[in-house]
């Protein structure tokens, strides 16, 4: 950790103060260990000299490779399909959809990036960072993690998530010759990882957390829901893989979770708050029903997932056929009876075992977790001790999914 007290990124000039005199600029890291996972992120703070000769402050962050020897290959290629997200796929949804009046304010503005100090390689290297703009300074927050969204946040988020799955998919029929770009990036971001043993010949830490459910008093109603979702387990390299039914996949943010989002709070109006989606690394191709469940059973507060988990997904099905009947394409016509079957599809096959998982992640308790983005541990090796170690947090939350699921017909 010492070695980040005095971070510096070369040539981070580029990419602030558009060409002002920079009088100082101040570099600390803004996310704690066990906040973020694929890249380091650092504050950037610069103070530059207008044509005034007033001084103005810039507030950027920025996104580095986690600086350790283990998970190269998988850790550049994150960092390379988030630059070229925000450099190449934003800018194309943003035109398309501004087209036909829609506003895309969930994306974080882009303030430069690239792959290395090579201008030449295509591949993210140490050198590679990603520079965006500070969303705290302008009133975001990150909520809670281990307590969730009340239910008008959710359901603003919700908004935002329909359309961010409506805009690609409108294009797939409206301009085939965009979307086939977006097709293009999205098929190459699949990352190679998480099959049936990690580099220790341990079981993934995936299939470790269902051993662990099953040890939970509060799952033992559902045991047979568990050992059957044992049975069909997918590793998560393969499930990378899937694709849903035509003409449903469109672009996934496959890592939808309360850290990956920020708000900015409208407090005469909850509903009407504003919501910034972050984290573009591990994208997919697939069923938009991939986001809509893993962020219902992994990021409301319990009451909410409890009691108003009907209330929630009839929203997301609403918001998100508004704003396709807006493109009125007649293939784009989902009716709420094959909304609701495809949720239960995916949450069967893939995203109940994801959530469960993740269960691990997002409920560990704050300041507990070791440093991997610094090399202080492997991350997978570390996944494989929380589950191993489970807070009763952790505990309560997976019995309430599973509970949940098995309540749905989803597990």
């Amino acid at each position: 950790m010492s070695s980040l007290k005095e971070y510096r990124i070369k040539d981070i000039e580029k990419f602030i103060g558009d060409g002002r005199k920079i009088v100082k600029i101040d570099i600390k890291r803004l996310t704690a260990p066990g906040e973020n996972y694929l890249s380091l992120v650092f504050r950037v703070d610069a103070w530059v000299e207008n044509e005034r000769g007033e001084i103005e402050t810039i507030h950027a962050v920025a996104k580095r490779l986690p600086l350790t020897e283990r998970n190269v290959d998988f850790n550049a290629l994150a960092m390379r399909n988030e630059i070229k997200w925000y450099s190449e796929i934003v800018p194309l949804l943003t035109e398309f959809a501004q087209e036909y009046g829609i506003e895309t304010s969930h994306y974080v503005k882009h303030l430069g990036s690239r792959f290395s100090l090579d201008s030449s390689k295509s591949k993210a290297d140490s050198e590679a960072v990603l520079v965006l703009e500070n969303l705290i300074p302008q009133g975001y927050i990150n909520f809670e993690r281990q307590i969730g969204f009340d239910l008008t946040t959710s359901k603003a988020i919700l908004k935002v998530l329909a359309k961010f799955h409506a805009i690609p998919l409108a294009s797939k029929f409206k301009k085939p010759e965009l979307f086939a770009l977006i097709k293009d990036y999205l098929q190459k971001t699949t990352p190679n990882f998480g099959g049936e043993e990690n580099q220790t010949g341990a079981a993934p830490p995936e299939k470790l957390i269902l051993a662990k459910a099953l040890e939970i008093p509060a799952c033992a109603p559902y045991v047979q829901n568990i050992k059957a979702l044992q049975k069909n387990f997918v590793p998560m390299n393969e499930r990378f893989k899937v694709t849903g039914k035509e003409p449903w996949n469109t672009i996934v943010h496959n890592d939808f979770w309360v850290n990956n989002m920020m708000i900015k709070a409208n407090e005469q109006e909850r509903s009407k708050s504003l919501v910034k989606i972050l984290d573009f690394q591990i994208c997919l191709y697939t069923s938009y029903t991939w986001d809509v469940v893993f962020f219902l059973l992994t990021s409301l507060q319990d009451e909410v997932l409890t009691q108003h988990l009907d209330d929630l997904i009839k929203h997301y099905y609403e918001e998100f056929t508004k704003i396709l009947n807006k493109f009125d394409i007649p293939e784009l016509k989902l009716s709420y009876d094959d909304y609701l079957e495809d949720l239960k599809h995916t949450a069967i096959k893939y995203e109940s075992m994801h959530a469960l998982f993740f269960c691990n992640v997002i409920f560990a308790p704050k300041g507990s977790q070791a440093d991997h983005l610094t090399g202080e541990v492997d991350m997978f090796e570390h996944m494989t001790t929380m589950i191993n170690n489970l807070g009763e947090r952790s505990k309560e939350k997976i019995s309430l999914v599973v509970a949940e699921c098995v309540k749905r017909g989803w597990m």
